[in-house]
């Protein structure tokens, strides 16, 4: 299981007016955390306000820092074939929208034309389910199905019900899954490895108006959201701003259909002219074939 980061980092320009060296200095210091032995090892432990003080010692210039915690997996698919896959992430889930509190990157289905992601709708604080839909950046999600799978928030575990993938976006057969952890606190169960990932850490450095005198009564201080704000997609940098018309009446509840295969979102098997039966083997966090890893 994967760790990001998005960090916000405050600094006073008075005395450090290089911003681009401070970033690398907090860069550096979060790598040499992401090799501790903390994370990088089973059962391993993201420790949020190790990580924050940690951020604020990289300089005497850095007055704060504002810092959002992402997890995610890497669901394996197993492609041309129908399979149901289920990704754990053995961490409780937080939901702050009706739905895209859970994400994924690109991938291609049978019987869809296009790039197809999935993303949650909330039942209640318990449970969710899975739907897929298609996404042209900027624009309005088209659902394509809307009972593709559970998800369950308080055991942060996503279950995708039957489905032939035939590609990913990502290299490797790879769909990246995000969710929004309801403690910052990411703990590794004992058969599950967490890595602190720099790759995908993004940190930003804020002039603190106030620190420097240059705002001293706060009317242009620059506030930062201390909550993650979902996105349709993983990559999307567009936000879900409202809760309004995010899945249309449109779109679809029953069953698919292509020239050679018909599944159902409550078939737990599958058939086809053209399919293969679907492996029992585990994915490295789930029971069912193609897990996460």
């Amino acid at each position: 299981m994967y760790v990001e980061i998005q960090t916000f980092v405050y600094y006073n320009t008075n005395l450090n007016d290089d911003p681009n060296n401070l970033k690398t200095g907090v860069s550096n210091a979060l790598t040499q955390y992401s090799r501790s032995i903390d994370v990088n090892k089973f059962g391993g432990r993201f420790k949020y306000s190790k990580v924050t003080c940690l951020v604020d010692s990289v300089d005497s210039s850095i007055t704060s820092n504002i810092t959002r915690v992402l997890i995610r997996r890497n669901l394996k698919a197993v492609l041309g074939q129908f399979a149901q896959y289920e990704v754990c992430f053995g961490n409780m889930f937080h939901t702050q929208e009706s739905a895209y509190n859970v994400v994924s990157t690109g991938f291609t289905i049978e019987g869809v034309t296009g790039t197809v992601y999935l993303a949650d709708e909330v039942i209640n604080r318990e449970k969710g389910r899975i739907f897929f839909f298609t996404y042209t950046e900027g624009g309005t999600p088209n659902i394509v199905k809307k009972n593709a799978g559970t998800v369950d928030y308080m055991h942060g575990e996503v279950l995708i019900d039957t489905v032939n993938i035939l590609s990913t976006v990502i290299a490797n057969n790879v769909v990246e899954i995000q969710a929004i952890p309801h403690s910052n606190d990411i703990v590794g169960l004992r058969d599950l490895y967490v890595k602190f990932d720099m790759t995908n850490t993004t940190i930003e450095m804020v002039p603190d108006l106030i620190a420097s005198g240059e705002n001293t009564s706060g009317s242009r201080f620059v506030h930062t959201h201390s909550y993650y704000t979902p996105t349709f997609t993983r990559k999307s940098s567009s936000p879900v701003s409202t809760a309004a018309a995010i899945l249309p009446s449109t779109a679809s509840t029953g069953t698919t259909t292509s020239s050679s295969s018909t599944y159902t979102s409550s078939m737990t098997t599958s058939s086809s002219s053209s399919s293969t039966p679907t492996p029992s083997s585990s994915g490295g966090g789930g029971s069912s074939s193609g897990g996460g890893y």
